[in-house]
């Protein structure tokens, strides 16, 4: 969400959040309802205050019209994916997809154990795509990394034809042989 949605959106909801406030105080007789009219009144006897209302009222209706119908850019990307489009039409890479094509590189690996996958979009629209490993003991992670970022970059460019902006892992084990002796002398 852009920063002028946030602001419109606060807004509007501070302004419903008093009226509903003054209008229950006045269903429950806690304020006079006259009050308002003499307000109302003397807001419009001044040329003044009438401009100043006029611009507030104007500015406020931009900010819904803005919100209302311009309030969601899609053309770059979404929250839950890339979003392409050409004459013919639309094309929705999801992440469900990248993380799939991600997992299809991580089985040529025979010393990765387990992998998690989570693809991100920074505010340009860029892909990341985080990868968190369990690897067998003796793999060589300096080595395992780079080739795996390779792949999965070059997997991804031929795939999608999109390009990555960032392959980041971490290792969070390696997992020690089953029945070996550790103490050994």
């Amino acid at each position: 969400m852009r920063f002028l949605d946030k602001v419109g959106l606060a807004i509007f909801s501070m302004l419903i959040l008093v009226i509903s406030i003054v209008l229950i105080l006045i269903g429950f007789g806690f304020i006079d309802s006259a009050i308002f009219s003499i307000l109302i009144g003397k807001v419009l006897l001044s040329q003044k205050y009438t401009y100043i209302m006029e611009g507030i009222c104007l500015v406020l209706s931009l900010l819904s019209l803005r919100c209302i119908f311009f309030g969601q850019d899609d053309s770059n990307g979404s929250e839950e994916g890339v979003l392409l489009q050409n004459n013919d039409g639309k094309l929705l890479i999801t992440k469900t997809t990248l993380e799939n094509i991600v997992e299809g590189v991580v089985k040529e690996f025979p010393s990765i154990n387990k992998a998690t996958t989570n693809v991100k979009f920074d505010k340009e629209s860029n892909i990341i795509i985080d990868i968190a490993l369990d690897i067998k003991e003796g793999t060589i992670i300096k080595d395992l990394s780079s080739k795996l970022q390779t792949r999965v970059k070059k997997s991804i460019k031929e795939t999608t034809n999109l390009d990555l902006n960032a392959v980041d892992i971490e290792v969070k084990n390696v997992e020690v042989k089953a029945g070996e002796d550790e103490t050994k002398e």
